[in-house]
């Protein structure tokens, strides 16, 4: 790293022009301005809740055109039962589905509600995106690492008499 660092010092030095850095918008931005049609990813990671960090694994897909959706689906263990927990994405309103209800849950809120921190890795020969890591509060990380791109994933919000408005 060093040496990248002092060459493109030396090159700035001499008069080489060297590229900027991108912006953390401008990658976020990549993935919707390429030929991406959809993504699908695996997701491992940890999370706490109440003091109690349990582990989690799933999948899920990020439709990016003709607009942007997304869907997940993890489960975990929690005092020796299997947990699934699910959440869809769509036209601005996100929907939950976990044990502690028989319905989705409607929550129309596009934002991080705990503030947590991500870091975005994007291909930058086409701009899609590789891997996102969340790091939450405590520490612990909720890993994205995408695997297959353009499979023609549709997202689509559950049936309406199986919403409850939250």
């Amino acid at each position: 790293m060093l040496l990248v660092v002092g060459v493109a010092a030396l090159a700035a030095g001499c008069g080489v022009p060297t590229p900027a850095a991108p912006t953390a918008n401008e990658v976020l931005a990549k993935p919707q301005q390429s030929d991406l049609k959809d993504a699908h990813f695996t997701v491992t990671g940890k999370i706490t809740d109440n003091g109690t960090t349990v582990d989690l694994v799933g999948d899920g897909a990020l439709a990016y055109k003709p607009k942007l959706a997304g869907r997940f689906k993890f489960t975990t263990n929690v005092g020796g039962q299997e947990v699934t927990i699910q959440e869809i994405s769509l036209d601005g309103t996100n929907y939950g589905l976990t044990p502690a209800s028989p319905k989705w849950m409607a929550n129309a809120t596009a934002k991080d509600k705990d503030g947590n921190a991500f870091d975005a890795y994007v291909r930058e020969k086409d701009g899609y995106p590789i891997k996102y890591v969340e790091t939450q509060t405590g520490g612990q990380n909720i890993t994205l690492t995408f695997d297959k791109y353009n499979t023609g994933e549709t997202i689509t919000a559950p049936p309406a008499d199986q919403v409850q408005q939250g």
